[in-house]
């Protein structure tokens, strides 16, 4: 099953909820709104296994940080109909 969502639960410390990204342009745009917000992380890259990137956040700016995800997100979301003839002849027929 595919999972769209890039948090958990951090392994040891409870206190903390872990953000990841395969994709280092999302990481560095996470990365720069976390900084911009002044909300404190820790980071580790996984050099050995799957080259994700980590983001350590403490829970109390849990919910802060996942609107910086989600915004994240959304600033690298692929349009679902790229094409913009196809676009705009799907919402034509769906008009009528």
């Amino acid at each position: 099953m595919i999972s769209t969502i890039n948090f958990q639960e951090h392994p040891t410390n409870r206190n903390l909820k872990v953000f990841f990204y395969s994709d280092t342009d999302h990481a560095v745009h996470f990365e720069g709104l976390l900084k911009e917000q002044s909300i404190e992380f820790e980071k580790q890259i996984d050099a050995e296994g799957d080259q994700k990137i980590y983001y350590g956040i403490h829970i109390t700016h849990f919910n802060e940080v996942k609107r910086l995800n989600y915004l994240t997100i959304g600033k690298f979301r692929k349009k679902f109909i790229p094409d913009l003839f196809f676009r705009i002849l799907l919402l034509t027929i769906s008009i009528l």
